[in-house]
């Protein structure tokens, strides 16, 4: 264990029992924000008043912002390429000042920008800003957030927010590279957007002026769909372009929301929109799909989301956990507090897997703030699999078994350069390397949990955990811990391979011989991992059975095991199946008579 993370341990912020320390804090701040986005030109400006809470036991010199917009300033590091047209000036602060203690100094290093204050933010205390900025948004450059069909945009990271400041680091000084993601501390949110005549916006938050921006025509729709199970259609091929959405050459759109990590926006003047609800044990959640007219998939996933919302709260044991979803048709697949940016996909089951996905990112790490630029694992990993039990289900293919995919790919890289341990900081890692082991490691890791466990347990864990930091910031330590603890298991035999080690999920079939009813098959394991055991086991008849045996055998830490099957048949050859089995040599799983 690092050594900061020890002290937080011995500061008793956290505890090894899973759960926040009795000293555990946590920062944070409120926004009230006054944006101005121009779509012809793509100028955003806005200022804001930020009202900084001290929850921590430390006085504070320095109040660390970040400048996510400075991803595309001229001269910044950056992992992930951008179109040089939008490499430019980045996020240009006009102004700032405190409202409560003097600004000693302003540098910005990076996407970084510090603020050094004339006196100290005393511990409990608090301390309001106010900032005035503006930036070229992005016209061409792809990443999260974008313009589309020219006159709609995606608009994410654009306002100056506070970094975290937490019990193991300090300020989070980690510089945005446009690879991994983030970590962020959860506040309330008041948003006015102003946006030209018959442009609709959506956002992380609930619109508070409706009757301000709306047409009586689409209010009337709305109060339907809203408080119905029906899929009403705003806007489709029929009205779109008929300029009878909004009211006013301009309008204001006010957005608020409280616990939250994060604010985006979308804008659109020819997009389709449906809009849906749905009952989540009592409370009504709103569903709104907005897309474009060209998209050969996006027609049904206002209904997928709703399946997926109800679905995917069963697997978490935890409600959904905000009061509305909209799921945009851009590119690729990115997540935000009650919005998801998706792409085209190949199919159906892709579109499925997708949505599914960017759902899930709702309870990790909206709801369980994990650190993504640290530990991605915790949060792709974990919606990476889990999801999987939905996407079988809402898929129309009957044999379709979407993990399968995700175990090919792990018998691609698994023991490969790149196959490294997921405790090492996600920021560390880059391209392949960082995709493979957040995602694919990841969720091979915690599909074999759930074999050790058995699934009862394993989401018994699951729940304690997203309960227990609901709105906080746990480590990967205290995921270990809460399962640890939650499972009556001492499961450190298993953290230590697959999230400390290198090895691989890597067994072979080295023997089977049979004796009376008993079918006894020598198992190797060569990767040194623990993965479960299924093998199929033809027979001399023509017919097969498929045996299973739990990945816990490995626990002794033993590289070879003896398994007994019942069968009175004559067997002539074993097969490891490895679309059950993650495996990264395929030279050894089948043994013939």
């Amino acid at each position: 264990m690092p050594k900061e993370i020890r002290a937080a341990y011995q500061a008793n912020s956290r505890s090894e029992s899973g759960n926040p320390g009795e000293e555990y804090f946590q920062n944070n701040a409120d926004y009230d924000i006054i944006v101005e986005f121009n779509p012809v030109s793509g100028i955003l400006k806005g200022n804001s008043t930020i009202i900084y809470k001290n929850n921590s036991n430390a006085d504070l010199n320095k109040i660390v912002f970040k400048l996510y917009p400075n991803l595309y300033k001229k001269g910044i590091i950056r992992k992930e390429d951008i179109d040089a047209s939008d490499i430019g000036d980045g996020m240009e602060i006009i102004s700032i000042m405190s409202v409560d203690s003097g600004i000693e100094t302003v540098n910005e290093i990076g996407k970084l920008m510090i603020v050094g204050l004339s006196k100290p933010l005393t511990a409990g205390g608090s301390i309001g800003f106010i900032c005035e900025w503006k930036y070229q948004f992005p016209m061409k450059t792809l990443l999260r957030e974008g313009r589309y069909l020219d006159s709609t945009f995606f608009v994410a990271y654009w306002y100056p927010r506070i970094a975290v400041y937490d019990d193991i680091d300090g300020w989070d000084l980690n510089q945005y590279n446009g690879e991994q993601e983030f970590y962020n501390d959860y506040g309330s949110y008041k948003v006015n957007i102003k946006v030209p005549d018959n442009y609709l916006v959506w956002a992380s938050g609930e619109l508070q002026n409706p009757e301000e921006v709306y047409s009586d025509t689409v209010l009337n729709l709305l109060e339907t769909a809203y408080n119905s199970n029906q899929i009403v259609k705003i806007i489709d091929a029929e009205n779109l372009g008929s300029n009878k959405f909004t009211l006013n050459e301009s309008n204001n759109w006010k957005f608020n929301s409280s616990n939250i990590t994060d604010f985006a926006f979308c804008i659109t003047n020819n997009f389709f929109w449906d809009a849906t609800s749905t009952d989540l044990n009592g409370k009504r959640v709103k569903v709104d799909a907005v897309y474009s007219p060209y998209s050969v998939d996006f027609h049904e996933v206002a209904e997928l989301s709703v399946k997926s919302i109800h679905r995917i709260s069963k697997v978490m044991g935890v409600d959904y956990p905000f009061s509305r979803l909209t799921a945009f048709n851009g590119h690729y697949g990115m997540e935000f507090p009650m919005m998801i940016n998706n792409g085209d996909e190949e199919n159906r089951n892709g579109t499925v897997f997708i949505t599914a996905h960017e759902i899930a990112h709702s309870w990790f790490p909206f709801l369980v703030g994990t650190n993504e630029h640290r530990y991605a694992f915790m949060d792709e990993g974990l919606v990476t699999y889990l999801p999987k039990v939905v996407e079988d289900e809402l898929s129309i293919d009957g044999e379709y078994r979407s993990f399968a995919d995700n175990i090919k790919t792990y018998s691609y890289y698994g023991n490969r350069v790149n196959d490294v341990p997921m405790m090492v900081p996600s920021e560390q890692l880059f391209g392949s390397t960082y995709m493979y082991v957040a995602y694919n490691r990841a969720s091979m890791a915690y599909y074999t949990l759930e074999d050790i466990l058995g699934t009862k347990t394993f989401r018994k864990c699951l729940k304690s955990f997203i309960i227990n930091w609901s709105y906080k910031h746990p480590t990967a330590y205290d995921m270990f811990y809460t399962f640890n603890k939650v499972s009556g298991k001492n499961l450190n035999w298993f953290w230590n391979t697959w999230f400390f080690s290198f090895g691989s999920g890597d067994i072979g079939i080295a023997d089977f011989s049979q004796k009376k009813d008993k079918l006894i098959v020598d198992i190797i394991n060569e990767g040194g991992f623990p993965v479960p055991v299924y093998l199929i086991v033809n027979y001399e008849d023509g017919t097969s059975d498929a045996f299973h045996t739990s990945a816990s055998i490995w626990e002794d830490g033993q590289k070879e095991k003896s398994l007994n099957f019942n069968t009175k048949k004559e067997v002539v050859s074993i097969l490891l199946d490895d679309t059950k089995t993650p495996d990264s040599n395929k030279g050894n799983n089948f043994l013939a008579e």
